[in-house]
């Protein structure tokens, strides 16, 4: 659905929308690395920016 490889699956920058849950504990750290569409690639962005760019639905994972 995403296009990327394992490993480094972006969580934005997909051929079509797909649902995207973000993990509200993510929301505890000022910067968040996330994948970049490559294994060995991230970018830094912010909690907050994260769900505005994905459009993604705040949820908590349990452990």
């Amino acid at each position: 659905a995403t296009g990327q490889v394992i490993g480094g699956v972006a969580p934005l920058g997909h051929p079509a929308p797909i649902r995207t849950l973000v993990d509200v504990w993510l929301g505890r750290h000022e910067v968040v690395w996330a994948a970049a569409g490559h294994p060995h690639t991230v970018f830094p962005t912010s909690f907050a920016e994260l769900l505005r760019v994905t459009g993604g639905t705040p949820v908590e994972v349990e452990r």
